[in-house]
């Protein structure tokens, strides 16, 4: 998917290698909503899966859920399967959400892509962006990202029959993705049930016929 990005909307392979006069300068608002995490009590959290999870920015790597929490916050937001989530504090990656929903919390927020198959174009669009952002960013202590560095994106925003087409071929690669990942988390979530169970002898395998 990068390197379809790249080749039709850095390099402009498939137009002579020359930007389409029709392609228009656009803020990150023409693709893209940003939802930010609320802020909820960390005296709530707890880590005996009581409640619903809760996605921190130290969280975003290997999306694996740590912390928890009983509380409904009333500007809370769930993060789903396939969202693109961006942490705003100490390095500015975007992540595609490979597990189950959750809820998001603050200085943690979501790309959620304005066209129905966008996403693809959305998260290589970003990623530079915030990028540069990170790079230029001097900080004694933990670089921080927020609206008003978000306000100041520019984009080149194609003609809508080249997203089309580009949307076309790569949604089924993020579902693609998304799938995987949900099984992986599925596999690894049985396996850590079974894995005790067999060395334990609880569960006896030694009369299965492979």
């Amino acid at each position: 998917m990068q390197a379809l990005y790249k080749s039709w909307f850095v390099d402009f392979e498939p137009f002579n290698g020359e930007k389409p006069a029709n392609w228009i300068n656009e803020d990150i608002y023409s693709i893209a909503n940003i939802i930010y995490g609320a802020p909820f009590a960390s005296k709530l959290f707890n880590t005996d899966g009581i409640g619903k999870p809760i996605i921190r920015i130290r969280d975003l790597k290997e999306q694996e859920f740590v912390t928890f929490t009983t509380e409904e916050h009333p500007k809370g937001h769930l993060i789903h399967p396939g969202d693109i989530v961006v942490g705003m504090d100490g390095e500015f990656r975007p992540y595609i959400w490979g597990n189950e929903e959750a809820w998001l919390n603050q200085r943690v927020c979501i790309f959620e892509n304005k066209r129905p198959k966008g996403k693809a174009f959305v998260l290589y669009t970003i990623k530079p962006l915030l990028n540069v952002i990170e790079q230029t960013q001097v900080a004694t202590t933990v670089i921080h990202i927020g609206k008003k560095d978000y306000d100041s994106f520019e984009i080149q925003l194609p003609d809508d029959n080249t997203l089309n087409r580009f949307d076309e071929i790569t949604t089924p690669m993020i579902e693609q993705i998304v799938n995987n990942r949900l099984e992986n988390k599925r596999l690894s979530n049985l396996r850590d049930v079974l894995l005790p169970k067999l060395m334990s002898g609880e569960v006896d395998v030694s009369n299965i016929d492979l």
